[in-house]
């Protein structure tokens, strides 16, 4: 890892000083819709890093590379000096940026200052749930990263079922999200799931997360595999279908 050094920091310098293009050859595959001149190739440990020496100096991010805009995000949480009330304004001006899976998951993981700020950020993020394909899937994130709670799983459960858009990333959202509910709110998506309030293309990859994850007895799965809704319609996919 290259040490940042100096009194000034050049955030893109700073990336193409960590830059492995073989890593940015991989990881531009799983993000099919950012060209591959837009991927410097920087592993996300040092990226993280580089965030940190951001928001401590206060240094300026530019967002053409896939990682600048990673930054902007990441030092909204990284820098320790702000309010709420600064870290909501600065999310009015990075989520709009988001355009893959990959900087809206990482970032919304990297975003801690929610949990002081519980209901703060609920209803800040309820404000995107009819934006764009990547907003909509930041406000299904951020609630699968940190609402998925007894005081707020009735209504994260009710947003899910209001949302009925085609959008991909969306719908993967919606699913990963129940899948992920479903470990410890097992009744509650039970009843969503018999009950087909789903769209059919999200009810069933609803049962295929959870049929994938290792918390969940082998006796639901069979049992949900019962549930699969036939000839639901296929929605467009990217070559790769990845999860953070």
């Amino acid at each position: 890892m290259y040490n940042i050094l100096g009194d000034i920091m050049n955030v893109r310098e700073e990336l193409f000083k960590n830059q492995d293009e073989k890593y940015g050859d991989f990881h531009s595959k799983l993000i099919p819709n950012i060209e591959r001149d837009k991927v410097i190739g920087v592993r996300l440990p040092n990226i993280r890093k580089i965030a940190k020496a951001a928001a401590k100096e206060n240094a300026f991010v530019d967002t053409f590379y896939y990682e600048e805009k990673m930054i902007k995000g990441m030092v909204i949480e990284y820098n320790k000096n702000l309010s709420i009330e600064q870290r909501l304004s600065l999310l009015d001006e990075f989520v709009p940026l988001i355009d893959n899976w990959g900087i809206c998951d990482c970032c919304a993981a990297t975003f801690k200052f929610t949990l002081k700020n519980i209901d703060e950020v609920l209803n800040y993020i309820l404000k995107y749930k009819n934006g764009s394909e990547y907003e909509v899937r930041f406000m299904c994130v951020m609630m699968l990263d940190y609402y998925l709670k007894d005081e707020y799983i009735d209504n994260v459960l009710n947003i899910l079922l209001s949302i009925k858009r085609d959008e991909y990333y969306i719908n993967m959202a919606i699913a990963w999200t129940l899948a992920t509910a479903y470990v410890d709110y097992k009744d509650k998506v039970d009843g969503i799931i018999k009950g087909k309030k789903l769209q059919p293309w999200v009810h069933n990859k609803t049962i295929q997360k959870i049929c994938e994850s290792l918390r969940v007895s082998d006796e639901d799965k069979a049992y949900l595999k019962t549930l699969k809704i036939k000839n639901s319609r296929h929605l467009a996919t990217p070559d790769k279908e990845v999860f953070m």
